[in-house]
């Protein structure tokens, strides 16, 4: 910056959207003399003064420069302050520049709310019409949602200065671009995921009467809230493990996972070791959207298999090769007998 006061560089450093370099030299400019510490003292006071009155103010420092030279015709040179010499820095000039300086601040902020008003950040929503496996969706902070056919979406058109947050419906997997300084939160419907950075699978259906985490890399906050927004109920998660949370009790339990049955929709694999076939029929359900019946019992039946891409009915034809279980099928619904 040299001996220049640029107003724009001192109101990103002042809301901390400068870059360290950007930093440094505002820093320099400060230390320079005892003027510039005073017109900088000011500044940062007419600054603090006229943001009071507002708890979170998310101000894109450059859009709004543009916009306000543009629109009001102003001439950038009235905001740079050349000190050409510095000892000969009058009181008299400190106190016109001060002035001009304040002045402008509210000008300025006015004109940045007015234009942050206008030009609101607005709400996105992306819903997948198939399931989306070679194709993630990407929010705008870099992260892929890889989403199951039907999964939703709603995010900012650009995230917050201190936190990410999204609303989810559906099941995906996401893997989240790791910013330890703004954690993302991820609701669905009363329950929060909170990261850093991280990936997990999250279902949230519509037809279940569970909200599920299965965490595969990082670490998770997996809590619920109620209608004012404190939280019930929290559990961390570390990998290979998911968190389960209950529609109907509103609890939270913990569950250690060894298979990635879950990833069946996004990987196309199964594989299921000597268990149960009550259990094998809960995966296909979830799986495969399809609701099984059986007339008979198959509670003693125990299933060692692998299964790569296939149909139901292919899987169903290889349980009736294996166990002599005759089955119907009709739409969604799978009949044994």
């Amino acid at each position: 910056m040299n001996r220049e006061l640029n107003i724009q560089k001192l109101v990103s450093y002042l809301t901390n959207n400068c870059s360290k370099e950007e930093q440094e030299l505002v820093e320099k400019w400060i230390n320079m003399s005892s003027e510039n510490a005073m017109l900088y003292d000011d500044f940062k006071k007419v600054w603090e003064t006229t943001t009071s009155n507002s708890d979170s103010c998310s101000i894109d420092i450059d859009k709004a420069w543009i916009n306000f030279k543009e629109r009001s015709r102003f001439d950038e040179a009235i905001v740079v302050e050349t000190v050409e010499k510095t000892k000969q820095f009058s009181i008299r000039s400190f106190s016109i520049v001060a002035s001009r300086v304040a002045a402008l601040m509210v000008i300025v902020f006015g004109l940045y709310l007015l234009f942050d008003k206008g030009n609101q950040v607005e709400s996105q929503s992306y819903t997948a019409a198939i399931a989306q496996i070679d194709s993630p969706f990407i929010l705008p902070d870099g992260s892929n949602v890889t989403m199951n056919k039907g999964a939703k979406v709603d995010y900012p058109e650009r995230f917050s200065s201190d936190i990410r947050n999204v609303n989810f419906r559906g099941e995906a997997f996401f893997d989240i671009a790791h910013n330890p300084d703004k954690p993302m939160i991820i609701a669905a419907d009363n329950v929060r995921v909170k990261v850093l950075g991280t990936s997990f699978n999250l279902c949230n259906c519509t037809d279940s009467d569970e909200i599920t985490v299965f965490l595969e890399t990082g670490k998770v906050l997996f809590y619920s809230i109620d209608d004012d927004g404190s939280v019930l109920e929290q559990i961390i998660l570390h990998p290979g493990q998911k968190g389960v949370y209950n529609k109907n009790t509103g609890l939270i339990t913990k569950y250690q996972f060894n298979d990635n049955n879950h990833l069946a929709w996004k990987t196309g694999a199964l594989e299921f070791v000597n268990a149960p076939l009550p259990d094998v029929i809960k995966v296909l359900e979830k799986t495969y959207r399809i609701d099984v019946k059986s007339d008979i019992s198959i509670d003693d039946y125990m299933l060692t298999a692998r299964y790569n891409n296939e149909t139901p009915e292919s899987i169903f034809e290889s349980l009736q090769i294996i166990y002599g279980l005759n089955y119907e099928i009709k739409n969604n619904s799978i009949l044994i007998y």
